[in-house]
């Protein structure tokens, strides 16, 4: 049936790739030149950090999966989704992280799929919040539920204008407890679009396991690389 309304959709808003905004067939995520182009890399499976800062850097969450570098063809592609309804851009990574997920056994025995959340004023520009987006297709994928609200967020602080001292202090700031959550024994996988520092994932996961979480698993669609990983390759 979804794909029925997605091909009669087509017909109306024509289907687009994330990265060029070509227009593409209705099934499809994106273009195949773009497709040919898209960066990898590989990132630490504990801190999610393309060079694992493990040793130097205590993080809240118990693991993070994460499909791609944010760099070039991928960097526009989650750049459209944050900001320009690419949703196909999730679309076309949420299989990747499924299995990411899968294959570092961070689903539990009873599981919950959650989102970062985001202020009532970004939601209402934007309309959406991509990391909720995120999280209803990895809890779709899973055949796991998703439950938003479990973390609350004050404040509007643009993390990418800090630096990452700045930005820990910010995080904890800005997202904090939700009276009446509770968590007990739950694992919990958390979603975002971008990993930096792992500032706002770790202030989320200690909300969440102060809430009763167990283990709290990051799910993120691209991390940034570091300077030291470019120059080793």
């Amino acid at each position: 049936m979804s794909r029925a309304l997605d091909f009669i959709s087509d017909l109306i808003y024509p289907n687009w790739c994330p990265f060029c905004q070509e227009v593409i067939p209705w099934d499809a995520f994106c273009c195949k030149s773009c497709r040919d182009k898209l960066e990898t890399a590989d990132f630490c499976k504990t801190c999610g950090m393309s060079v694992c800062d493990c040793k130097t850097v205590s993080h809240s969450y118990d693991g993070c999966a994460v499909a791609a570098p944010y760099v070039g063809k991928v960097r526009e592609g989650v750049l459209a989704f944050k900001y320009h309804c690419g949703f196909n851009f999730a679309k076309l990574y949420a299989p990747k992280l499924c299995s990411l997920i899968r294959e570092y056994g961070f689903i539990g025995g009873d599981t919950v799929v959650t989102a970062v959340p985001m202020s009532y004023s970004r939601k209402n520009t934007t309309g959406y919040n991509q990391a909720e987006y995120l999280a209803k297709l990895i809890s779709k994928n899973l055949d796991l539920p998703h439950s938003f609200g479990l973390i609350k967020k004050r404040g509007g602080t643009v993390q990418h204008e800090l630096d990452a001292d700045e930005r820990a202090e910010a995080a904890k700031r800005s997202y904090v407890q939700k009276r009446g959550v509770g968590l007990s024994g739950k694992t919990v996988i958390l979603c975002d679009d971008i990993i930096t520092t792992g500032s706002t994932l770790s202030a989320c996961s200690e909300v969440l396991k102060n809430s009763g979480a167990e283990r709290v698993y990051c799910a993120v669609l691209c991390g940034t690389v570091s300077a030291k990983k470019e120059d080793n390759q």
